[in-house]
């Protein structure tokens, strides 16, 4: 897998849509989900330079099935969002994970937020 910084946004709609889906998907489906979720207006051309780019960099393989390709993704979305995670704390927090988790704890979650928070926390230790 490239890092998470070489996928670009439009890419990581795509890959949300494949991740969310618990079928494969061909390219007119993945198409149609895509610019629904995403109040896009794609076209296939579009979608398919997405997806070529997603399988050269590691993110997607895909499959023939008669004169359809299937893709199908080789990085989870759990793998997908510890590397982003660990990417913005190398970058924010010169790699502190509890740095950045505090920084996010004090600036982004509401206090029903911080209590579930608490909740993980108290069930890990």
């Amino acid at each position: 897998m490239e890092t998470t910084n070489d996928i670009s946004a439009c890419e990581k709609l795509v890959m949300k849509v494949i991740w969310d889906s618990p079928e494969e998907m061909a390219l007119q489906e993945i198409m149609t989900r895509v610019n629904a979720e995403n109040n896009k207006a794609w076209k296939p051309q579009t979608v398919s330079t997405f997806l070529t780019r997603l399988v050269r960099k590691g993110f997607l393989t895909l499959y023939r099935k008669g004169r359809y390709c299937f893709y199908q993704p080789l990085v989870s979305k759990h793998e997908f969002w510890v590397a982003t995670m660990e990417e913005n704390a190398r970058f924010f927090t010169n790699g502190e994970m509890a740095d950045l988790a505090c920084a996010i704890c004090k600036d982004m979650l509401r206090k029903e937020d911080l209590l579930k928070v608490r909740e993980k926390i108290d069930e890990l230790l």
